[in-house]
């Protein structure tokens, strides 16, 4: 049963990659009318988004490129500006901040 469904969508993948091929010939083929341009038939098209055969699960493993976890770089001038004291006091949001912090009974209510 596992071959009649495989030969079926080896089938349909074969119908699908030929109904890209006669559309992009088209398309080609309008583009090159309206341009004017002899339309070159000795270059092959190639279907965008089609792989010519069976599609391997190792196609769409995870690449990966960059090393992760060195995200912090502390500076003590940013920290100092973004979470300090005079930061928080100047806002209201900030002053929402403090309060939280005091009303849970935080020893440091910021940097």
């Amino acid at each position: 049963m596992a071959a009649l469904g495989c030969a079926v969508g080896r089938r349909f993948l074969l119908w699908q990659q030929a109904a890209a091929r006669s559309s992009q010939l088209r398309t080609a083929a309008v583009l090159s009318s309206s341009l004017e341009l002899p339309l070159r038939s000795h270059v092959p098209l190639k279907p965008v988004g089609i792989s010519p055969g069976p599609v391997s699960c190792w196609t769409h493993q995870q690449i990966r490129t960059k090393a992760r976890g060195n995200e912090y770089q502390p500076n003590n001038r940013k920290r100092k500006r973004t979470h300090g004291w005079i930061k928080r006091i100047s806002t209201p949001a900030g002053i929402e901040v403090i309060l939280r912090r005091m009303l849970k009974g935080r020893k440091s209510l910021t940097h």
